[in-house]
C-alpha cells in the first residue's frame, strides 16, 4: 500500500515538474518554433546542404581511373609534398627566431 502511494506521489511530482517545464516561456517559444514553418524551411536547407555534402565527398573520392603506375606515382608525390611542407614549417619556424633575435639586437643597439 505504501508503494502504491508513494507510486502516486512520484507521478503526480513528475507530472507537475513536466507541466511546469512545458509552460516555460522559452520551451513555449521553441515549440511555436518546431511547429512553424520557419522551421521546417531551415530543416529542409539544411537536409538539401548536408546531401549536397556527401555527393561532392563522393565525386571527390570516387574510384579514380587510373593505372597501378599512375597510383604509385601519387603516393610518391604526396610524400614529397609532405616532405616539403614539413621543411618548410621548419625554415618558418627559424626564420621566426631570427626575427626575434634580430628585434632584440636592434633594442639593445638603441640602448647603447
Amino acid at each position: 500500500m505504501a508503494d502504491d502511494k508513494n507510486d502516486k506521489d512520484f507521478k503526480r511530482s513528475s507530472a507537475e515538474i513536466f507541466s511546469d517545464f512545458l509552460s516555460e516561456a522559452k520551451v513555449k517559444q521553441v515549440r511555436d518554433y518546431v511547429r512553424g514553418e520557419g522551421f521546417k524551411s531551415d530543416r529542409e536547407r539544411v537536409r538539401k546542404r548536408a546531401a549536397d555534402r556527401i555527393k561532392n565527398l563522393r565525386d571527390r573520392y570516387k574510384s579514380k581511373s587510373r593505372t597501378p603506375e599512375d597510383a604509385a606515382r601519387e603516393r610518391e608525390l604526396t610524400l614529397k609534398l609532405a616532405e616539403v611542407e614539413a621543411e618548410a614549417a621548419e625554415i618558418r619556424i627559424r626564420l621566426s627566431e631570427l626575427l626575434e633575435e634580430e628585434e632584440r639586437l636592434r633594442d639593445e643597439l638603441d640602448l647603447v
